[in-house]
């Protein structure tokens, strides 16, 4: 297993699987973000990955729907990636520029993700435009929760609960209102020194 795993983790699990979280409030009224990241990670890692290289809807990689109201999107483990996908009007977008998780029965917990996080902001290399635009970045770190994996997932463990504590941290982005329909070209990216992505989203608004 990979220690303080990027962008995206063995022992065995308990036998679960992980449920969608959803909620009765509009995308504009949610606040939990905490949560949401908690859940970003379950649906990132869940097989097909959509941290895995370049995709176009109906790829099932494209299918950000897991929570109700809110569309995921995904940057990659390190490199470049072009997507084409077809989103949802008028419909939560959230997705991290840069983030990092770690396990409890890791060395570096629980501090890992956040020197990651840290090191990426320090050096200012992180961005995300749309259409050119610069979005706003938000820094969410978790504190100690739950990780969620669904079976199958890319680190090949029965899905349920993790055993161990995990924590996250990254810098997100929330688009609390989503867009209205047309054609989007959403970059975001960051460069650490000795980790760097760059990802292209052709979004499709229906």
């Amino acid at each position: 297993m990979k220690r303080a795993i990027v962008m995206a983790i063995s022992v065995i699990l308990a036998l679960a699987v992980a449920a969608p979280i959803a909620s009765a409030q509009p995308p504009s009224q949610r606040q939990d973000l905490k949560a949401l990241t908690e859940a970003w990670w379950t649906w990132a890692t869940a097989v097909p990955s959509p941290l895995d290289g370049n995709y176009s809807s109906p790829d099932p990689r494209c299918e950000g729907e897991f929570v109700d109201g809110v569309f995921f999107l995904a940057g990659t483990q390190g490199g470049n990636a072009t997507r084409t996908c077809t989103v949802p009007a008028d419909t939560a977008l959230f997705f991290p520029v840069v983030n990092s998780f770690i396990t409890g029965e890791e060395d570096a917990y629980p501090g890992g993700p956040s020197k990651f996080v840290a090191k990426a902001s320090a050096n200012g290399e992180t961005y995300a435009t749309l259409d050119g635009e610069d979005l706003k970045m938000k820094r969410i770190a978790t504190g100690p929760f739950t990780l969620t994996f669904l079976d199958p997932n890319i680190f090949g463990v029965p899905g349920g609960p993790y055993p161990y504590p995990a924590v996250s941290d990254g810098l997100w982005v929330y688009l609390p209102q989503g867009l209205e329909p047309g054609e989007y070209t959403l970059k975001f990216g960051a460069d650490s020194g000795n980790f760097s992505l760059n990802v292209t989203y052709n979004l499709i608004v229906v």
